[in-house]
């Protein structure tokens, strides 16, 4: 979502998840190459860089840049610090973290990660359904332990974020998924632009991605919620 936001600006870089086939098990890669090419797609063409990177993609980016990249900096992921060490860091969770699990559930089952109101509408988000259809996740099936994983997964991700902030002094500010989906006027724009020092008015466009979440995914949650309490929160006995 404010990936799509960040860049129908124009100004706030092309940011995507350009690490996410990152992984050191290619070995016919040139690490540096790929380094210089993620550079390159990254920005907009007033010299702006900007990369969507989840906590789970840094261990095979620190193997990646392990290959070319020194440093002196002690901490988990000190080379992927050492990259970015001029950064300005944001962090995005969601409040609702089970609902945030559910959604991977269900991306795992159908495919489908994200999805835009207009099948004529082009994207550049993978996994993408073009034209929103609430029928699209009704053969998913429940399942209480494969939510459960993701929903500490979640947690994990979001405590090794703050680890590697506060390993490297750094002061990312912080949005929240509920509180930037409702807001029309995109304020997290203004302030992302404000950090990086653009004065320039923004182009603030709709978003072609709409909000997948339907009836299912609410009786999912309600239902996850009552099982979890009914098992004292810990996984189920087999």
């Amino acid at each position: 979502m404010i990936v799509e936001d960040m860049r129908n600006t124009g100004v706030l870089g092309m940011p995507e998840e350009w690490f996410l086939p990152w992984t050191p098990e290619k070995t016919e890669v040139v690490w540096p190459d790929a380094f210089a090419s993620v550079r390159r797609r990254a920005t907009s063409e007033n010299g702006v860089m900007a990369v969507k990177v989840m906590a789970n993609q840094l261990h095979n980016v620190e193997g990646c840049l392990a290959t070319f990249v020194d440093t002196e900096m002690q901490g988990a992921f000190g080379r992927f610090y050492e990259s970015f060490k001029d950064a300005i860091w944001f962090k995005l969770s969601r409040q609702d973290i089970v609902a945030q699990a559910i959604s991977r559930v269900m991306s795992r089952q159908t495919g489908i990660n994200h999805a835009t109101a207009s099948e004529n509408d082009a994207h550049f988000a993978g996994n993408l359904k073009a034209g929103y259809d609430s029928s699209y996740n009704e053969a998913t099936v429940y399942r209480y332990g494969a939510i459960l994983r993701e929903v500490s997964a979640i947690a994990i991700e979001n405590l090794v974020w703050d680890r590697f902030f506060e390993t490297f002094g750094i002061t990312a500010q912080e949005f929240v998924y509920e509180d930037v989906a409702k807001d029309t006027e995109m304020l997290h724009l203004d302030a992302i632009a404000a950090a990086a020092g653009i004065t320039e008015p923004l182009e603030k466009s709709e978003r072609k991605l709409v909000k997948m979440a339907n009836q299912r995914n609410v009786n999912w949650r309600n239902r996850f919620l009552d099982d979890a309490a009914a098992l004292n929160f810990t996984t189920r006995k087999t």
